[in-house]
């Protein structure tokens, strides 16, 4: 498979669905972490489950976060575990669900909570096929409630 890893800043991509077979191409394309955001069950074919994908990522030397939702409802728990992977660690990150929606959006409230500006977070999602203006206020209040 060729990856479609879109960079939503200098650090970070999203994706949509990963397989257990992608990520040694993951690892090779200089990814440190992988988050996947997409819940086990969502599909009823073709959806790899998170135990195959984490065995995969940790077999390529990956690091691999398990924060998955549906629809728009991260939790504030999930914003500020990726606020603080964003502040912690120095590696690329690749976020992961369907479509990279999610991903995007969980990624934008992090950033947000971090001390982005809404802007940047929009700039960065949009150049990434991703328009979030719609969940500008949810991302804002996530990110508000996940600040420290």
């Amino acid at each position: 498979m060729s990856l479609s890893l879109l960079p939503v800043d200098d650090r970070v991509s999203v994706s949509g669905q990963l397989d257990p077979g992608d990520m040694k191409e993951v690892a090779a394309a200089g990814i440190t972490t992988v988050v996947n955001n997409r819940p086990d069950g969502e599909a009823f074919f073709g959806q790899p489950k998170t135990a195959d994908l984490r065995a995969a990522a940790e077999s390529a030397g990956l690091k691999f976060l398990d924060l998955p939702f549906s629809g728009p409802r991260a939790t504030v728990d999930q914003v500020r575990a990726f606020a603080d992977l964003l502040a912690g660690d120095d590696g690329r990150i690749v976020a992961f669900c369907k479509s990279g929606m999610r991903s995007a959006l969980l990624w934008g409230a992090a950033s947000l909570a971090n001390g982005r500006s809404i802007d940047e977070v929009l700039r960065g999602a949009r150049n990434a096929g991703q328009e979030l203006g719609g969940v500008a206020e949810l991302m804002t209040a996530l990110a508000q409630s996940a600040r420290r």
